[in-house]
């Protein structure tokens, strides 16, 4: 057998998790034929197009691009119905469901195939329960006109918390959402960032996080989501990082193939981030 890497910055998002069906989370070395590889996300409300099937790249290969499918027959299951998937648009290998007919909801368990090659891949999950009871300590964070690090007393922050669930694993992300944003420029050479900048934090058990103001890039409305993460996107995302000497694949819940099949939760809250009026 020839081994295989995967490039883990394609399977997981930056944007970027509960119990499964039939789930093996074991490593696995590929076959001389290439693998299939999918990072395949359903998140509960929202539209199924975050599907991506793409093939591994060679060990040894000097190439950091991870070659998309684009021609693969791809489909979703939920409770018999089979749900075909159709190519999105471009050449990236991302996949959607362009039916109206599909409402990802908390405990659906899903199927998913993927025929490529002549091989057929599967995985499964199920949707996790939504955090409960998400609360901000405050609607309005005002920043600072002037920043120097270490100086702490000058940085408001708003305190998310929601209710604890044991051995659960979350995410936040924290994200602008003005349709013009004004840029917060910092003092004492803290230098801005050009462009709103979606922030996402490591997945890891906790009920609990705090938003700063020096996180932010431009004022005005803020968006802040949570999500419940299954266990088979926290096994990846804790082994996207080995050591050069281990030969191991990263863990996967793809049977015949690569990748993760996973599924999402959140609540979301809203804070607005004002400038700090001199003297006031």
């Amino acid at each position: 057998m020839k081994l295989r890497k995967v490039i883990l910055t394609s399977l997981i998002t930056g944007s970027i998790l509960g119990g499964l069906t039939a789930c093996d989370t074991s490593s696995t070395t590929g076959p001389e034929s290439d693998l299939v590889v999918i990072r395949a996300y359903l998140y509960a409300g929202e539209p199924v197009t975050d599907i991506q099937i793409t093939t591994t790249v060679p060990l040894g290969s000097d190439s950091i691009a991870v070659p998309p499918v684009n021609d693969a027959e791809v489909w979703l299951i939920r409770n018999d119905v089979r749900y075909n998937l159709v190519p999105s648009p471009g050449d990236s290998g991302y996949y959607h469901y362009d039916g109206a007919d599909l409402t990802v909801m908390e405990g659906d368990e899903f199927e998913i195939g993927v025929v490529h090659g002549g091989r057929t891949a599967t995985g499964s999950t199920v949707v996790p329960v939504a955090p409960a009871n998400l609360v901000g300590s405050t609607g309005t964070i005002v920043v600072p006109e002037r920043f120097f690090p270490g100086e702490e007393t000058l940085v408001t922050s708003v305190e998310l918390t929601w209710d604890e669930v044991t051995s659960a694993l979350w995410y936040v992300t924290v994200e602008n959402i003005e349709s013009d944003p004004v840029e917060i420029e910092r003092g004492g050479g803290f230098g801005g960032i050009r462009g709103p900048q979606k922030f996402i934090s490591p997945p890891r058990p906790m009920n609990s996080f705090v938003v700063r103001s020096q996180q932010l890039t431009h004022y005005g409305q803020h968006l802040v989501r949570v999500y419940r993460i299954n266990q088979e996107y926290a096994d990846l995302y804790g082994s996207r990082q080995q050591d050069t000497r281990d030969l191991n694949e990263p863990l996967t819940n793809i049977r015949n193939g690569l990748g993760v099949f996973s599924a999402f939760n959140s609540v979301e809250i809203t804070f607005t981030a004002i400038p700090e009026v001199p003297g006031g």
